[in-house]
């Protein structure tokens, strides 16, 4: 690994000691465009000075924030604060070439893609997506990449090279496997699911505390609703620590399929989810902006399973179990009451 440029480690002081120049902050502040791949960087740091600046760069944050919108902010956007957040502060040493030949792919709504990296490991990505990856693993130690969403990986074997997942709330380490990543900064917990082979992983910014799963074993990180818990049998949970859970899953005979990669299928399995939740899914999947004006409407729960469904129909199919109006603008928008 290249050696940390001494330029760039004057601006790090500069920017602890509050005297960065607006360049000096912003090549602090937005060097994790550049480096997010590249996160055994911040290794070369004492820990003294890693939490000095995850503590100033959320202090800038912040006050990048208007007052007035820091009143109102919502848990979306707390989480997708707190998800560039993890991103920024994980990459430090800025390299003497001053770029790295990374390949970012970012999917819209409605949208998915097959990406083969330069290792042969194929990634489904799903729609609202983002993940970054090097265009070659050649003169690395390891194979590394950062996920922001969805993603399928069938990772290639390689021994000498352990394949390194990011995400804003996990870390993820394999050396050939298949398995399944979901962390979206708009729900409430993010997850891995194992279909075959073996994972290591651990909840971000707690290396220590690393989980081994076996196939049909899926990591569920940060709060699940109360009404998602309730419906998780205790059989079903493995172990469990605070934000932390290991649970069971199920494998289909028929398709090799699991609710947890249904995706991949166009098929979508709700489980006592609200409309407000169902609503999130269906915005991603068919590339529309779903307006619930009625909060008890919102709150309505359902349980079903679509399989390659027109949209309108689903919304039909949800109205016999409880009844709500819609509207729909433009084929873009539909407005629920």
């Amino acid at each position: 690994m290249q050696e940390p440029n001494p330029k760039f480690d004057k601006s790090i002081d500069k920017y602890l000691n509050g005297e960065a120049s607006k360049e000096d902050t912003d090549a602090v502040e937005e060097f994790y465009e550049s480096f997010s791949s590249r996160p055994d960087m911040l290794n070369k740091l004492t820990e003294r000075r890693q939490r000095a600046i995850k503590a100033r760069i959320r202090q800038n944050i912040l006050k990048r924030l208007d007052l007035k919108e820091k009143k109102q902010i919502s848990l979306t956007k707390i989480i997708a604060i707190a998800a560039i957040f993890c991103l920024v502060i994980s990459y430090i040493w800025w390299p003497e070439t001053g770029q790295l030949n990374n390949i970012e792919v970012a999917l819209a709504k409605g949208q998915q893609r097959l990406i083969i990296l330069e290792d042969g490991t194929k990634v489904t990505l799903n729609a609202s997506s983002k993940i970054v990856y090097p265009t070659s693993f050649k003169d690395a130690t390891n194979r590394q990449v950062t996920l922001i969403g969805e993603a399928y990986f069938d990772v290639a074997k390689d021994p000498n090279k352990p394949f390194l997942i990011h995400t804003p709330r996990m870390q993820i380490s394999v050396l050939g496997t298949a398995f399944n990543v979901r962390d979206y900064a708009e729900e409430s917990s993010a997850e891995t699911a194992l279909i075959h082979g073996k994972v290591s992983i651990s909840q971000s910014g707690v290396k220590k505390q690393k989980y081994i799963l076996t196939p049909k074993e899926k990591f569920v990180v940060s709060a699940m609703s109360s009404a998602h818990q309730k419906s998780i049998s205790p059989s079903e949970i493995i172990s469990s620590n605070n934000d932390v859970a290991i649970q069971k899953f199920d494998i289909s005979d028929k398709d090799g399929s699991a609710i947890e990669t249904e995706w991949m299928l166009n098929r979508m399995t709700i489980i006592d989810e609200s409309l407000s939740e169902i609503a999130k899914k269906l915005e991603r999947i068919y590339d529309v902006k779903i307006n619930i004006s009625n909060p008890s409407v919102a709150k309505q729960r359902y349980s079903a399973t679509f399989d390659q469904e027109k949209l309108t129909n689903i919304l039909k199919a949800l109205q016999t179990v409880q009844h709500f109006n819609y509207t729909t603008k433009d084929k873009r928008f539909i407005e629920i009451k």
